[in-house]
């Protein structure tokens, strides 16, 4: 797989398209600022009334979060994974392409699909205009008791280049301890590290991992999400602690 990311958003519909905008039959979305960064942009949640998550990192982040919560009531349609059509089968995931039109725009549409089908990530382009990525997945139930071992799809991109690299990571949680290890690898990079998990909610997060990045290493923080009704999958974004982060990456796997 190849990914390039501009990092910026193309169009709050997609973002309300992704979680789910607001008809008679379809749940309301709501979204928030978790971090911004020097250069305007930062890393994005948004949540639906029957409990889907998304998370993204993006340009403009405090506009596209406001603009994103103004329109979250308007009429647009669900991206549904099987929509799409399947090009690639990886060890714990499909990659699946397609495109969508939202507000008159067609945007390219790849998605790296979990095996169990409740989690992915979702890399949007809009040809000459920005691109975007984000993780989702279906609702959180509870946590289960003891610790348990993630496997899946890990990838790292370089925000200023556009260059990306995918590999596979581990995620150990342990739900009991409310903490976990991640350790994520591509050919280039590496990203360790622990952190806490909010059982409650279903998310877990960690500032002061470490990644290194053909020998550049720096500290990097994470945000992740639990899917499923006993935590069944896991999807996050990630990237790397200066003011304008120079690395930034997603996930998305799945335990057994």
């Amino acid at each position: 797989m190849k990914f390039k990311a501009l990092w910026t958003l193309p169009g709050v519909g997609l973002l309300a398209a992704c979680v789910g905008g607001s008809t008679s039959n379809t749940p309301t979305a709501s979204f928030t600022t978790l971090k911004g960064f020097s250069d305007g942009a930062g890393v994005g949640r948004g949540v639906t009334s029957d409990g889907k998550e998304m998370l993204f990192i993006t340009s403009g982040i405090a506009e596209t979060v406001a603009a994103a919560n103004q329109s979250a009531a308007n009429p647009v349609g669900d991206i549904q994974f099987s929509d799409f059509a399947v090009v690639q089968t990886l060890p714990t995931a499909v990659v699946r392409e397609g495109t969508i039109t939202i507000e008159g725009v067609v945007a390219n549409v790849t998605i790296v699909e979990n095996n169990d089908g409740k989690a992915g990530i979702i890399y949007l382009v809009l040809p000459d205009l920005s691109n975007a990525v984000l993780v989702t997945g279906s609702a959180y139930g509870t946590a289960p008791n003891g610790s348990f071992t993630y496997n899946g799809v890990h990838i790292i991109m370089d925000r200023f280049s556009g260059n990306a690299e995918d590999g596979a990571f581990t995620l150990t949680a342990d739900f009991n301890n409310k903490s976990f290890y991640y350790s994520g690898t591509t050919n280039n990079s590496s990203l360790t590290g622990s952190g806490l998990i909010d059982t409650q909610n279903g998310r877990f997060a960690s500032s002061n991992l470490t990644s290194n990045v053909s020998g550049d290493t720096n500290t990097a923080s994470m945000y992740g999400q639990l899917h499923g009704s006993s935590a069944q999958s896991v999807t996050g974004v990630f990237h790397t602690n200066e003011s304008d982060p120079s690395y930034a990456g997603a996930f998305v796997g799945s335990r057994p």
